[in-house]
């Protein structure tokens, strides 16, 4: 397994982009969510201790995220289809600059890691309130 390969989540299969889009976002709603389970389960995942594959079938995931997934849905739902272009080339785009940042940066600098760029924040995102 290449180095860099080390720290992505088993469902991003290697996407560095990916995988730090997703720990983003676990940390996200690990913030947003009171449940104790599921903090220690993306604790876990986050720590690479368990596969998100795994956590995202557990009992804990599921009740913690089911009333988030279904607000989420209901706004989705009520965007216009303009709206939810705009929201998938934003989405895109993004995941371009990740891809962009990582092919320059090279492999990680595992022995700095307060210096590793954070993905965008969406906690102030109106669908994860």
């Amino acid at each position: 397994m290449r180095e860099e390969d080390e720290a992505t989540l088993d469902v991003a299969r290697g996407d560095v982009a990916l995988s730090k889009h997703l720990k983003n976002s676990l940390g996200v709603l690990r913030d947003k969510v009171d449940d104790p389970n599921f903090k220690r389960l993306v604790d876990d995942v986050l720590a690479g201790k368990q596969g998100l594959r795994d956590a995202f079938t557990s009992d804990a995931f599921s009740a913690a995220l089911d009333p988030l997934v279904r607000k989420g849905a209901e706004d989705y739902d009520k965007l216009s289809e303009q709206e939810r272009s705009e929201l998938a080339k934003t989405g895109e785009q993004q995941f371009a600059e990740l891809r962009e940042q990582e092919r320059t940066a090279g492999p990680p600098n595992r022995s700095r890691p307060e210096e590793v760029e954070e993905d965008e924040d969406f906690s102030r995102r109106s669908w994860l309130e």
